[in-house]
């Protein structure tokens, strides 16, 4: 059984990361009407990318659950800000989005924030 808290952390990050990407597809599919307060609202989880997303987002939370099992919060949360930048590259992959110099600079940014927390040692 995997066991590594570094394994589940990835598959947390993944999880969310394409668990976010669901929700944006998603919500371009969602009627007006199914968005305002009421019994009707939940019919958007009847939308099969909503639906995906919940699911992504719910095993997210177990795996990032066994990561912080055995991880320190001071190094398995920054951690998850790697989502950050798989989030940039699913939505320049699947959704098309432009991704200026600027953004490039901010996701290449985050990646040395992550490189220098994680070797940080204690």
């Amino acid at each position: 059984m995997l066991t590594n808290p570094y394994i589940f952390m990835g598959l947390a990050v993944i999880f969310t990361s394409v668990g976010q990407i669901l929700q944006k597809i998603g919500s371009g599919m969602v009627k007006k009407e199914h968005l305002t307060i009421g019994i009707r609202s939940i019919l958007v989880f009847f939308n099969p990318f909503i639906f995906g997303a919940l699911i992504m987002l719910f095993f997210a939370t177990i795996f990032y659950l066994l990561a912080l099992s055995k991880l320190p919060l001071s190094i398995a949360y920054p951690m998850l800000s790697s989502g950050y930048v798989l989030v940039v590259l699913l939505s320049k992959i699947f959704l098309k989005e432009g991704v200026s110099l600027k953004r490039w600079l901010g996701v290449f940014i985050i990646m040395i924030g992550i490189f220098v927390i994680f070797n940080s040692g204690k």
